[in-house]
């Protein structure tokens, strides 16, 4: 797996020693159809993320995966299978699942484009010049879907904290095996 600097600084700049909070806009198209959502991204550390809506929080944390639909008062709980690769891979470098290609330096920072094999994805991670500091992720899956997030802001954790959220009243679905 070619490594470059730009990708290296990258994934510099996400493992930073006590997580980042990143507010984005998530865009997805799918077969014409269109979804967008906008909200804070907790990245915690390596394979524990939190993503936060006003309507979902999406949390990924060791190969637990927990779902919850604000709104409709509903929380899905499921593991990954060992091995599975997420898109989250791309963030954490982790494994083999990533492949990079040679970096493009344009007037606005670094174009990396990349591939995830597994899947046979193909995207581009697009950078501040010598931070790292991601400002765009694009994942073309075929030509009529694609997947879109722009990061608005991003800050260190340091003594933030993720707001509980009351499950009380809650339905809990255990799609765990």
């Amino acid at each position: 797996m070619a490594q470059s600097k730009p990708y290296q600084n990258f994934l510099d700049f996400m493992n930073i020693s006590g997580g980042l909070i990143l507010e984005i806009e998530f865009y997805q198209e799918q077969n014409g159809e269109r979804f967008e959502s906008d909200g804070t991204f907790y990245y915690i550390e390596k394979n524990h993320y939190i993503f936060d809506s006003y309507d979902h929080r999406l949390t990924f944390k060791y190969g637990e995966l927990t779902s919850l639909n604000k709104l409709g008062k509903q929380v899905i709980l499921d593991t990954t299978v060992p091995g599975d690769i997420t898109v989250f891979d791309i963030l954490t470098g982790e494994n083999d699942a990533v492949e990079t290609g040679d970096a493009i330096l344009e007037k606005n920072g670094y174009r990396i484009p990349f591939t995830l094999m597994e899947w046979d994805l193909k995207g581009t991670i697009i950078t501040n010049h010598g931070s790292g500091q991601p400002k765009q992720i694009i994942m073309k899956i075929d030509k009529y879907s694609e997947i879109r997030i722009r990061i608005l802001s991003a800050e260190p954790l340091r003594n933030k904290e993720v707001g509980e959220v009351d499950l009380s009243e809650y339905e809990i679905i255990d799609l765990r095996e």
